[in-house]
C-alpha cells in the first residue's frame, strides 16, 4: 500500500510533499535486493499511480487516484513492450485510430506485470494525430484479452500478453503529453537501472560469502587471484552503475534535462548487470547452475533490464 503513496502528492492523497525520483531509485534497489520479480510486482501498481499523478488530467487524477491511496490497492499495469524483434518505444505497432468521441485501439502488448489481475491498464500506443502516448484502459473494456507470457526470468511478476482488438475509449483517456511519454521511458528505464542495482548487490554479496567458505586443494578460492579480481571487477562495477543512475536520478528531479544520464544509467545497468550475473555464475561454477543456489535466478531477472521497457516508474 505504502509504494503507491511515495510519488503522489499529498493534495491528492499521497505522502509526498515534493516527488523525488532518488527516492525512487532507492526504494527499487531496496526492493529488488532478493528477488526483481516481486519488486517489479511490487511497484507496477506504484508505476499507473505515479504515471497518473505526474501527467494525469484533474478528471483522471480524481477518478483513479483515490484507489491507489484508500488502502485496498487495485492491481494496474503501465504497459510498453511489444512483443517484436529490436522493439522501439517510440516505433509502436500498437494504435489508436480517432473515431468519433474516442479512439479505436488495436495491437498486442506483452510484458503486463500482474496483466491477469490487472483492473487499470496504461497502455502505449501511436495515437492518430499525436504519435506515441499513453492511452488509460481499463481491463473490462470490450475487446481486451489476456494471456500468460512467462519469461525466462521474473517469474514472480506473473508477466502477460495484451490482445487489444478494437478497444473504444474516450477523448479523455489519453494520459499526457507525447513529450510526457517519452519522460515515461526514460524515467522507466531508471527505476530499471535501481532494481538492477539491488539485485547485482545481491549476487556480489552471496559470491563474496561463497568464496571465502567454498575451498578447493586446500584453501578457500578467495586465495586465488583470479577469482579475487574477478569478486573486485564486480565491486567496481556495481558502483559506477550506482552513480550514473544516481546523477541521472538527480537530475530528474531537480528539473534538469537527464536524457543523456539515463541513457548512460541504462546503458551500464544493462551491461554491467549482466556482467555481474553471468560472472556470479562462474564463480559459483557447478553450483552456480542449479537451483540450490539463487545465483541463476539473479542472472536470469538481470537479463530483462535490457529488454523491458515500462512496468515500473521512479
Amino acid at each position: 500500500f505504502g509504494l503507491s503513496l511515495l510519488n503522489i502528492p499529498e493534495p491528492l492523497g499521497g505522502l509526498s510533499e515534493e516527488r523525488s525520483a532518488v527516492t525512487g531509485v532507492l526504494v527499487a534497489e531496496a526492493l529488488s535486493h532478493g528477488d526483481m520479480g516481486q519488486a517489479v510486482a511490487c511497484l507496477a501498481p506504484s508505476a499507473v499511480a505515479t504515471a497518473i499523478s505526474l501527467w494525469g488530467t484533474e478528471g483522471q487524477q480524481q477518478t483513479y487516484l483515490p484507489s491507489f491511496t484508500e488502502g485496498d490497492v487495485p492491481a494496474a499495469a503501465l504497459v510498453v513492450a511489444e512483443p517484436v524483434p529490436m522493439f522501439d518505444p517510440l516505433d509502436l505497432t500498437t494504435v489508436a485510430r480517432r473515431v468519433e468521441g474516442g479512439y479505436v485501439l488495436n495491437g498486442l502488448k506483452s510484458g503486463a506485470v500482474r496483466g491477469a489481475e490487472a483492473e487499470l491498464l496504461v497502455i502505449a500506443a501511436d495515437v492518430e494525430g499525436r504519435g506515441p502516448s499513453m492511452v488509460i484502459v481499463e481491463s473490462s473494456t470490450d475487446g481486451v484479452a489476456v494471456a500468460a507470457d512467462p519469461g525466462m526470468g521474473l517469474r514472480a511478476a506473473g508477466l502477460s500478453r495484451i490482445q487489444l482488438t478494437d478497444v473504444r475509449v474516450d477523448e479523455d483517456a489519453i494520459l499526457g503529453s507525447p513529450e510526457d511519454y517519452r519522460t515515461m521511458i526514460r524515467l522507466s528505464r531508471l527505476a530499471w537501472a535501481g532494481l538492477a542495482l539491488g539485485t547485482a548487490k545481491s549476487v556480489l554479496e552471496y559470491v563474496k560469502e561463497y568464496v571465502v567458505t567454498r575451498e578447493a586443494f586446500g584453501e578457500p578460492i578467495a586465495y586465488r587471484q583470479a577469482v579475487a579480481f574477478t569478486v573486485a571487477d564486480m565491486a567496481i562495477e556495481l558502483e559506477g552503475m550506482r552513480l550514473v543512475t544516481l546523477k541521472a536520478a538527480s537530475r530528474a528531479e531537480r528539473g534538469s534535462d537527464f536524457a543523456r544520464e539515463a541513457a548512460l544509467a541504462r546503458r551500464l545497468s544493462t551491461e554491467y548487470g549482466m556482467k555481474i550475473g553471468t560472472d556470479g555464475v562462474q564463480m559459483l561454477g557447478g553450483h552456480g547452475f542449479v537451483k540450490e543456489h539463487p545465483v541463476e535466478r539473479w542472472y536470469r531477472d538481470l537479463r530483462a533490464v535490457g529488454v523491458m521497457e515500462g512496468a515500473v516508474l521512479i
